[in-house]
């Protein structure tokens, strides 16, 4: 009967050692993706705030400025940063578009807005 009792025990404790042993990885799984989330949002935030001050910078010099494609060594970021400008005008009015690539993984983001240019001198 004691045999019968310290087998019971054994698988028991066996049983509560892979239970202990499941929970531990779903924790482990649930604290990773909740890492995972919190640096996608903060690389989320960078690259939005780089593209707003590219697009603040586009938007200042909006009569004159060009499309361009740029790679930036940004503090914060691991690898170059890549940013597209893209300027169009029709008549007096121009579109601008800030399209920018940061971070590991990569994230993207793209801004744009529209500015009016003065009219061109005679008119």
């Amino acid at each position: 009967m004691k045999r019968r009792q310290a087998g019971s025990a054994l698988v028991e404790a066996l049983a509560a050692l892979v239970l202990a042993a499941l929970a531990s990885a779903l924790v482990a799984s649930a604290a990773r993706s909740a890492l995972r989330a919190a640096h996608r949002a903060a690389t989320l935030e960078r690259t939005t705030a780089l593209a707003g001050r590219e697009l603040a910078r586009l938007a200042a010099t909006a009569v004159t400025a060009a499309s361009d494609d740029a790679t930036l060594a940004v503090a914060g970021f691991p690898d170059a940063v890549t940013c597209t400008r893209t300027v169009e005008r029709h008549g007096i009015v121009a579109d601008l578009r800030v399209d920018v690539a940061a971070g590991r993984p990569v994230e993207r983001v793209a801004l744009r807005t529209r500015r009016l240019l003065p009219p061109p001198p005679g008119e």
